[in-house]
């Protein structure tokens, strides 16, 4: 082998390092909406879809985040207003867009991203670089007449921008930022009755020193407690709980060389970002006969499954 084959090779994989390390290094930065971010998105979105066998339609970009381009290659974060079923979520995307602008979706799940377009989520979510959140809300007693108040206006306002009947039934959580200047900044958990329907909202009003009120964020769906161990409660049609369901009935079905058919959803709690657990109790037939099941499912930020447990349960008492 010749010296300069040598000193050649040497260079060579000096350089890979290097890149290696600047990529490892490189930070999410702030992007404009540009072509490339809007293809990335698109194409997310489409992608979910597929894997979740379900609709989900993009409404909107909440906010874009890029890494420095490696060789033409780029990688995205996206914060994104999208419907999913029917029902509408802020969801965090990872794209990846190699020189030839072929995209990979690395990681999709549900988010508060969108709560806050100026980079700030709900508070005690899990952080995730890029989208830090909101640590500054304070308890606050549901029996305090400006979060009462508060609660009664966002419902008004809720139903005044949806053009639907909402009812607002009672405060179940109130938390406030420190005030300002006598502005009052909350975020409240309330049970509601949308179009008769009872379920929860969890809304977020600013109050102005002059007692006007803006409603800056609203989300149907459970919002009272996280379980003490930290699971969340979810939609039974949550995508990114189906998509894993769907995993764990083939994965079980395989083990055991028996099919394994769903009944139905009876409850399902995820943690998480990027990377999920999910727990989910539901119905299956197997062998002609009706088991009730709670499994654990795991998901990795490259969309990878793994059926952690699997047991016969009453969960759904």
């Amino acid at each position: 082998m010749s010296k300069l084959f040598r000193f050649s090779s040497v260079f060579s994989l000096v350089f890979v390092l290097m890149t290696m390390a600047g990529s490892a290094a490189a930070q999410w930065k702030d992007t404009g909406i540009d072509a490339g971010v809007q293809m990335a998105a698109d194409f997310a979105v489409g992608e979910q879809a597929k894997r979740a066998k379900t609709t989900v339609t993009l409404n909107k970009i909440v906010n874009a985040k890029d890494k420095e381009p490696k060789l033409g290659a780029r990688e995205f974060m996206l914060c994104l207003d999208a419907t999913v079923a029917n029902a509408k979520i802020f969801a965090q995307a990872i794209v990846t867009m190699d020189q030839y602008s072929n995209l990979r979706l690395m990681g999709w799940s549900k988010s508060t991203c969108g709560n806050n377009p100026g980079g700030s989520a709900v508070a005690n979510t899990p952080s995730v670089d890029g989208f830090t959140p909101n640590t500054k809300y304070k308890h606050v007693d549901i029996s305090d007449a400006g979060a009462d108040l508060a609660a009664q206006n966002a419902v008004q306002l809720q139903a005044k921008k949806t053009k639907t009947t909402i009812t607002y039934n009672e405060l179940l959580k109130a938390e406030d930022m420190e005030r300002s200047l006598g502005t009052r900044d909350f975020r409240l958990c309330m049970s509601v009755a949308t179009n008769g329907k009872q379920g929860e909202a969890l809304a977020l009003v600013a109050v102005d020193q002059y007692s006007n009120y803006k409603l800056t964020g609203w989300t149907d769906g459970k919002c009272n407690t996280a379980s003490a161990d930290g699971f969340k409660t979810v939609s039974n049609s949550d995508a990114g709980m189906m998509l894993a369901l769907d995993f764990a009935l083939d994965k079980h079905s395989k083990e055991k060389n028996k099919d394994h058919k769903l009944g139905k959803v009876l409850k399902a709690e995820s943690m998480g970002m990027l990377e999920m657990t999910y727990r989910i109790c539901f119905t299956v037939v197997e062998e002609g006969e009706t088991e009730t099941i709670e499994a654990v499912v795991t998901r990795d930020q490259y969309s990878n499954h793994k059926l952690v447990s699997w047991k016969h349960s009453n969960c759904g008492k």
